[in-house]
């Protein structure tokens, strides 16, 4: 039990500054942790902690190699669209000063209830849940009118939840990054009729809240859409 515990603040350690702003884990800290939860503690934490969810956690190694693969393509400007706390958005500005980073977000997930599914609601009844309220630098827009607005170069999309958004922005934007965790569980399977190409390289350097045991296996899946 002591070592559960410990394990445990580690994690928020990892995740979390002391006032609730999102840190970037190094990996190794992060799987070593993570490793010693009891299966199911890592996604608990990520969804029941006070300062809101987390779904993607994105590393060092990840967002270097994402800024590099994005130099690539010739973008420059990147607008993140629903983009909840703006963490990675953030982060990825912080590692790649060279590209313009915004992210927005419609706030539509602030009230906890909004972005929980009806079974969800009925297991978690009484229990505390967090909101996902955009972040302080994060522009109060809708993925589509973001796109409209910004005209960026790249969009990217980040754990969009399963269902038409997905296709919505791809139809919106000439390149679409999405990142996210396999249809069924962000995104949408049937997007892959646009032409599109998965970045397997980037794939092994993110987290995220199903990673429980990074030895084992990991979840991140990185695709490139186009027109």
């Amino acid at each position: 039990m002591r070592a559960e515990s410990s394990a445990h603040g580690e994690v928020e350690r990892l995740l979390w500054r002391p006032d609730g702003t999102r840190r970037i884990p190094p990996v190794a800290a992060f799987d070593r942790a993570v490793s010693r939860l009891r299966r199911g503690a890592l996604w608990r934490l990520c969804e029941l902690n006070a300062h809101g969810p987390i779904y993607l956690i994105p590393t060092r190694p990840f967002l270097l190699a994402l800024a590099r693969r994005i130099r690539a393509l010739g973008a420059r400007d990147v607008l993140e669209v629903a983009a909840g706390d703006g963490h990675l958005a953030r982060s990825l500005q912080q590692v790649a000063p060279d590209l313009r980073v915004l992210a927005a977000d419609s706030g539509a997930w602030t009230e906890p209830r909004a972005r929980m599914s009806p079974r969800e609601r009925l297991r978690f009844r009484g229990k505390t849940v967090a909101g996902l309220p955009p972040g302080s630098c994060v522009l109060h827009l809708g993925a589509l009118e973001a796109i409209r607005t910004l005209q960026p170069d790249l969009v990217l999309a980040s754990w969009l939840p399963p269902g038409p958004l997905l296709g919505s922005v791809i139809r919106a934007s000439p390149l679409v990054l999405e990142i996210g965790a396999g249809s069924g569980i962000t995104g949408d399977i049937r997007c892959w009729r646009y032409p599109h190409e998965f970045w397997d390289d980037l794939d092994p350097l993110g987290r995220c809240r199903l990673d429980e045991r990074p030895s084992e296996k990991l979840h991140t899946h990185v695709t490139l859409y186009s027109r």
